[in-house]
């Protein structure tokens, strides 16, 4: 009981970022679980974790960018390039998303269904070519 209280404390004493990607390792590990796909040998399991990590990372920058209006996009562009605090990136978008929280929501909800629900099976195309155009017969 005191290694988890012990956990706690070390895990509030760390970085509001750090503390967002234990709270998206934890999502991920139940995606992970809800869909018990028997694929994922146990071995590879971190790696699984590691690339939907990054990927549900990406998709939520990929979203929050594409809500910023052009000006604060701009905005976020100079604070990148002067490589500033990533909580300073965090205060940025806090300001100028109303509702962030909302967004944030969305985003692991679209990824949420993304991975646990498999995409309809595409129409495979006629790949057979088609038949020869008709030659004319030869006139002697």
């Amino acid at each position: 009981m005191t290694d988890q209280n012990t956990d706690k404390n070390n895990l509030n004493n760390q970085p509001q970022s750090i503390r967002d990607q234990v709270a998206l390792l934890s999502f991920i590990e139940d995606l992970l679980k809800e869909k018990n796909d028997s694929t994922i040998k146990p071995e590879a399991l971190p790696q699984v974790k590691a690339a939907l990590l990054k990927e549900l990372n990406d998709m939520i920058n990929t979203h929050m960018v594409a809500i910023l209006p052009e000006a604060d996009q701009r905005e976020l562009n100079i604070l990148l390039k002067n490589k500033v605090a990533v909580e300073e990136i965090d205060k940025f978008f806090e300001e100028k998303i109303p509702n962030l929280a909302a967004e944030l929501a969305s985003v692991l909800i679209d990824f949420r269904t993304a991975y646990l629900l498999p995409l309809p099976p595409t129409k495979k195309e006629d790949l057979t070519p088609p038949p020869p155009a008709p030659v004319p017969p030869k006139v002697n």
